[in-house]
């Protein structure tokens, strides 16, 4: 019975002791695990995270200073250092990125350190490297300029009898914006043109022009454009289209306008300085005459009447002569009139176009007398005038034309041009 005793008590001592052995290499694994993360070699973890570039708020309130950059944010390469199982938690929420400005004291082109340290935060890590680890900014004050589009372009890329017309840009005129020390050494902002190689053309040709500067020293990179007429959009080019016209020779006419019914086309010669005019028109429009403009009937005396037409824009033709701005136009009115000097009765004149609702009253005629011509055989002394204002789609006060109309008598017209001041009430 001692004996059983004594060989049971030998074998708890044995299951104990190999119970213990199992139990402290367990412990001893989890202590060398723990102690490995915690003081064994750091690693290297690379965070990318992308960051909006801000300068402006210090320097603005120092030294009253804007900043440019080529760039509104840019990409960053963080490496940290740390216990493996502590740097795998870290993301960009973790890090503290600054600009430091605090060495700018003047205007000009300068490297701005970006600063990444640790957040406030319980993890346990090290900023090693941060790359890039500047950034290029221009610090000046800010100027705005408009420019007119200087367009530039080769004018012998047309085939022979071909030339091209007045070109058409998208935007004429912009508006420049930027550091003050750039800004003020544009001379000019120009567009040009450029065509494929061997380029002989018969048709319209329509591209999109890069904006460039000319000036002394201009560095364009940190300039803004914009159309004068939309300073929220930025734009580096504009559409350009260049009409391409055939060459050829025009006879030049005018048109005599309010012509009365009474009164022959034979009675009326027109002669001209230029009798045909070397041209350029599109190839598809059916243009056989320039018509340099009109004349009216009321400008119009008996017997020789002289005028002077400019001719630099006309619609649909270019003319080849830079140097033909003008034409002289000669009108003869032939047969016998007489001129007679009516008065005029306010109260005579009607008032056409007068809203509902609306009344119109008349004031300050620029003549109380009207010249009237009319055939010299004309027996009947009495003439009458039907005179009229036309408010036409007008519904305010000002001055308007009058128009007349001689009564009982169609060779008959009214010479001048005459206006009269109209209150809408």
């Amino acid at each position: 019975m001692a004996e059983n005793r004594k060989n049971f008590s030998i074998r708890r001592m044995i299951f104990n002791d190999k119970y213990l052995i199992i139990t402290s290499l367990i412990l001893a694994v989890l202590v060398w695990i723990v102690t490995s993360l915690n003081i064994g070699t750091d690693e290297n973890k690379t965070i990318k995270v992308s960051v909006p570039i801000s300068l402006g708020d210090e320097v603005s309130e120092q030294l009253g200073m804007q900043y440019y950059t080529l760039q509104d944010a840019i990409d960053l390469s963080v490496t940290i250092t740390g216990a493996k199982y502590v740097i795998g938690q870290v993301t960009e929420d973790d890090l503290n990125i600054k600009f430091d400005t605090s060495n700018v004291t003047r205007a000009g082109e300068q490297s701005i350190p970006i600063l990444v340290t640790k957040a406030a935060s319980t993890l346990d890590f090290t900023v090693t490297n941060t790359y890039p680890s500047s950034v290029d900014a221009y610090f000046d004050v800010n100027e705005e300029k408009t420019f007119d589009l200087y367009l530039e372009y080769d004018e012998s890329a047309v085939e022979e009898g071909y030339t091209f017309g007045t070109p058409v840009l998208g935007d004429d005129k912009i508006v420049v914006s930027g550091p003050q020390t750039y800004v003020d050494k544009i001379d000019k902002a120009v567009v040009a043109v450029e065509f494929p190689e061997n380029t002989k053309l018969t048709e319209p040709f329509s591209t999109r022009c890069d904006i460039s500067f000319k000036g002394t020293g201009v560095e364009a990179s940190y300039l803004k454009c914009t159309p004068k007429n939309d300073p929220k959009t930025k734009i580096s080019n504009v559409a350009v289209t260049l009409p391409v016209l055939k060459e050829t020779r025009l006879p030049v006419s005018v048109s005599i306008d309010d012509k009365p019914s009474g009164i022959k086309d034979s009675d009326i010669s027109i002669s001209y300085s230029v009798d045909e005019i070397d041209a350029g028109v599109l190839a598809s429009a059916s243009i056989k005459r320039a018509d340099i403009g009109s004349i009216s009937f009321a400008d119009l005396e008996s017997g020789t009447n002289k005028f002077s037409i400019d001719v630099t824009n006309l619609e649909g033709i270019t003319i080849l002569d830079e140097d033909l701005k003008t034409i002289d136009v000669t009108v003869v009115l032939s047969g016998d009139y007489t001129k007679k000097t009516v008065t005029l009765d306010p109260s005579d004149i009607s008032i056409a176009g007068v809203q509902k609702g609306s009344s119109a009253e008349l004031s300050n005629l620029s003549s109380r007398t009207v010249t009237i011509y009319l055939p010299s055989d004309d027996k009947d002394d009495k003439i009458t005038l039907d005179p009229k204002c036309d408010l036409g789609d007008n519904a305010e006060s000002g001055t308007y034309p009058l128009t007349f109309t001689v009564k009982g008598n169609s060779s008959a017209w009214v010479y001048g041009t005459y206006t009269v001041d109209v209150a809408i009430k």
